[in-house]
């Protein structure tokens, strides 16, 4: 999967990765007008960023459905065995656009409380995993991943080792300093 589709999408979901990190500029620019801290000199963005997810959130929507009308269960189970980051990417697409039409259009709830379901919009800005399935377009940043990833065991151990190393200094220094605290 490495044709001129499989690259667009790639675009496309780096393109997003960007939108939503400006879509939190945003909303952490508004949130200082809010408190004072800055001067509201800007436009008004929330119809243009509203318009913008929707056009993101039916192109990956076509996305998916193209992939499925083209590998069918081969795209869920490549080489018969499960592909997670498939399912993952279908669950994303699919909650994405029960949040758009739930939260972010307006609908009327007809008396249910769809209030247990906020939670779940953190999943549009999850959505920006999905450039991890980029990543088998980008051969050096693959590489580059899975470095990150190997080497997460080894800050792991560092962590604990320097953990434990200022557990011993601070040890040594409430026994030194303890004579003095007594006088």
């Amino acid at each position: 999967m490495n044709g001129p589709f499989e690259k667009m999408s790639s675009v496309v979901i780096l393109l997003n990765v960007l939108f939503v990190f400006l879509q939190l500029q945003y909303q952490g620019y508004l949130r200082g007008v809010g408190i004072g801290v800055r001067p509201d000199d800007m436009p008004d963005l929330n119809r243009m960023i509203a318009i913008i997810d929707i056009v993101f959130n039916i192109f990956f929507a076509i996305e998916l459905v193209v992939r499925l009308s083209v590998f069918r269960c081969q795209f869920f189970f490549p080489e018969g065995k499960p592909e997670i980051l498939h399912f993952f990417d279908a669950g994303l697409v699919i909650a994405s656009c029960a949040d758009l039409f739930f939260f972010s259009q307006g609908h009327s709830s007809r008396g249910m409380n769809l209030n247990v379901l906020r939670p779940f919009r953190f999943l549009r800005f999850v959505r920006t995993l999905r450039v991890l399935q980029s990543v088998k377009v980008f051969h050096k940043l693959k590489m580059l991943v899975n470095t990150v990833g190997a080497s997460f065991l080894a800050l792991f151990w560092s962590i604990v080792l320097l953990g434990i190393v200022m557990i011993m200094a601070a040890l040594f220094l409430c026994q030194s300093c303890s004579s003095a605290v007594d006088d």
